[in-house]
């Protein structure tokens, strides 16, 4: 058996002394003081074993027994700071979103159309669904001019012989009138709605023709 000191020591105490030694060999590079460095609220560099709650969320270093520093946390973002992250996150995620669509777009353009005489036919019904609506319109418009012509007649005819105009006769031109206006707005709008088709379908159709690698004269525009 082996003495410390006076004592001698069994093989059970041995093993214990032995263990503790272990133990405390583990923990020693845990128990190292650290030293932080932090620069206070009045621009004052600070340095001590222990941050103050005060200054927990700034932005320090930590300086080990080596002398070796490090950034062990850095200070906290103002509420600006964080709102320019989530916009600037947001911002991101929509052109993400964007590339995706137009991707899915150009994808479907390929999928959806034979060649470009399918993609023209389609571009060319489209119009001419909203011209068969025109058409209506046109049709209705014209015996609306028609009528008020003649009610402006009739309104005139007792102007003429001194009578005053019944209300209903005036009423009935102001309706008359509103109709055609209501349909030439209609118009309008539907002749715009038809140009914007032909936009639309001719980007598409030059779109179409650098997927597929074709180069054709431009088609016809209606």
């Amino acid at each position: 058996m082996l003495s410390l000191g006076q004592k001698i020591l069994s093989p059970y105490q041995l093993l214990v002394c032995i263990g503790i030694s272990a133990c405390l060999c583990l923990l020693s590079p845990i128990t190292q003081a650290k030293l932080y460095k932090w620069t206070d609220e009045n621009g004052n560099v600070q340095y001590s074993d222990n941050v103050p709650p005060k200054d927990i969320k700034r932005k320090r270093e930590v300086i080990n027994e080596s002398g070796i520093r490090s950034l062990e946390t850095d200070a906290a973002k103002s509420k600006e700071q964080l709102a320019a992250e989530r916009r600037e996150a947001a911002l991101r995620k929509k052109e993400k979103e964007n590339r995706q669509k137009a991707e899915d777009y150009k994808r479907n353009l390929v999928a959806n159309y034979r060649d470009e005489s399918d993609l023209i036919a389609t571009r060319d019904r489209n119009i001419d669904s909203i011209q068969v609506s025109i058409n209506f319109v046109e049709a209705n418009l014209s015996g609306l001019r028609l009528d008020l012509e003649s009610l402006i007649k009739e309104a005139a005819t007792f102007e003429r012989s001194g009578k005053i105009t019944p209300k209903l006769l005036k009423a009935q031109i102001a309706e008359t009138r509103s109709k055609i206006d209501e349909a030439e707005a209609f118009i309008k709008e539907k002749n715009i709605e038809q140009d914007d088709v032909r936009d639309k379908f001719n980007q598409d159709l030059e779109l179409y023709r650098i997927l597929t690698g074709t180069q054709r004269a431009t088609a016809t525009a209606r």
